[in-house]
């Protein structure tokens, strides 16, 4: 195409006549049009380079929220982590060795959890498992990083406990509604005696080695007479723990 506009430019200059003449105008139609097209190319390689920079923006903004959301959870997490260590204080003669919950049972949501902290860390079976709220429950098994916990609402998780309020004594353990979204466990071998109310708070009394005394257990909802002894009440205790949002966890040990 530009041999053709040289050729014509070439035919005008040396023929000045009504050829030429034709010539010309067809020639400068032909370069008129090279025109129009130089003109509108900037305008395209413009609105290239915006869809480009407007794609940028959107994936600088989409990082941006990410990172958003990552910061506001580490906040999260480091609230709930100073309420762990804004706790009474370790135990006497016991250390607090704090884990992440890393797993449950997935057939029995509301039996067993997974910790990443181990023998590795100082952990040992049969170790009190606490949180901010209160009791969680007991290692069972251990391995190099991590442990298994039976939690509190477990039927097999027996607690030596009493009320606080009344010093009444009891064995707290779950229920048959313990793996249910709201579970309740059940404190028995509670004197029928004893007195009894609901919103009464129930802990630890520390017999047996396990648990030590004074962690919370939960808040008395309800009592009645045992049916088959008439000797004893059984006592509905609902746990401290928020068992469905458990995240963070702390191990009590022996040095």
């Amino acid at each position: 195409m530009v041999g053709l506009l040289l050729a014509g430019w070439a035919i005008i200059l040396n023929q000045p006549n009504a050829v030429s003449t034709r010539l010309r105008s067809v020639v400068v139609n032909i370069g008129a049009s090279f025109l129009k097209i130089g003109n509108v190319f900037p305008s395209v390689r413009t609105h290239r380079a915006l869809a480009a920079e407007n794609d940028q923006l959107k994936a600088d903004n989409n990082q941006l929220r990410i990172d958003l959301s990552r910061h506001a959870e580490v906040a999260r997490e480091n609230a709930e982590l100073r309420r762990l260590l804004q706790m009474t204080g370790e135990p006497p003669g016991r250390k607090l060795i704090g884990a992440r919950v890393i797993g449950r049972d997935v057939s029995n949501w509301w039996k067993t959890i997974q910790i990443n902290a181990g023998s590795q860390q100082g952990v040992r079976e049969d170790a009190a498992v606490i949180n901010a709220e209160g009791l969680v429950g007991r290692v069972t098994s251990v391995t190099g990083g991590e442990s298994r916990v039976v939690l509190m609402v477990d039927p097999n998780c027996k607690v030596s406990a009493l009320i606080q309020e009344s010093r009444e004594p009891g064995v707290v353990a779950g229920a048959d509604s313990a793996f249910a979204v709201n579970p309740i466990c059940q404190m028995t071998f509670v004197q029928r005696a004893a007195r009894v109310s609901a919103g009464q708070h129930v802990i630890t009394s520390g017999l047996g080695g396990v648990f030590p005394k004074g962690i919370p257990v939960g808040v008395v909802a309800d009592a009645r007479l045992n049916a088959q002894t008439g000797m004893y009440l059984d006592v509905d205790v609902k746990p401290s723990v928020d068992f469905h949002r458990l995240e963070h966890v702390m191990v009590v040990v022996t040095p």
